[in-house]
């Protein structure tokens, strides 16, 4: 270990007691400049990533309400939504792709549950309008809900129906486990 003494940092040699020396150096001056940018950011309040105003809950009521669900069921609806235009959206989306099979009430609840709203109305759009057999509305519906990723799943099931002579049914399932292979269990 180096002999060092106290009394060393006191000397004229010790890089403390010159610090214009080390003040003169541009670097210094950029460090406090990049640090006194970084406290302000903090000590700036998070702006809300999603952007709602009056219009986004007028947008979401009206059409909410030109689906046919209740007033009392959009006032909930749009109230809860952290983005209620894309709340709207989906809904919409949905309901103009689809049969009668799925009620408004019904195509606003999953839309309420899934993490991307925006992308679930497209995917169910797009699959509705590529496949032949848009019979079973729920499950095409149901599939694009569960997935992680709503577009990628429907860009996986229009390209997988182009070529393949498979059902509709096989089409989401494949899509949605495609590393789960169906194997039948012998009762042995």
């Amino acid at each position: 270990m180096p002999n060092m003494k106290f009394s060393h940092f006191l000397s004229d040699k010790s890089p403390l007691y010159q610090p214009q020396k080390y003040l003169s150096k541009p670097w210094v001056y950029l460090t406090t400049i990049q640090l006194f940018t970084c406290g302000l950011l903090m000590a700036i309040p998070k702006v809300a990533t999603a952007q709602v105003n009056r219009k986004s809950f007028i947008i979401c009521s009206r059409d909410l309400l030109s689906v046919g669900l209740s007033e009392r069921e959009v006032a909930n609806a749009c109230s809860a939504a952290l983005k209620p235009k894309d709340l709207s959206k989906c809904v919409t989306k949905i309901y103009d792709n689809t049969t009668e099979e799925l009620s408004a009430e019904e195509i606003l609840l999953n839309c309420q549950k899934v993490r991307r709203v925006d992308e679930l109305g497209t995917c169910v759009e797009r699959i509705n309008k590529s496949v032949q057999d848009t019979s079973n509305q729920e499950t095409i519906l149901e599939s694009c809900r569960i997935s992680l990723l709503p577009e990628s799943f429907s860009s996986c099931v229009i390209g997988l129906n182009a070529n393949l002579g498979l059902s509709t049914e096989e089409l989401l399932t494949t899509c949605l486990n495609p590393n789960q292979e169906k194997t039948e269990l012998s009762g042995d």
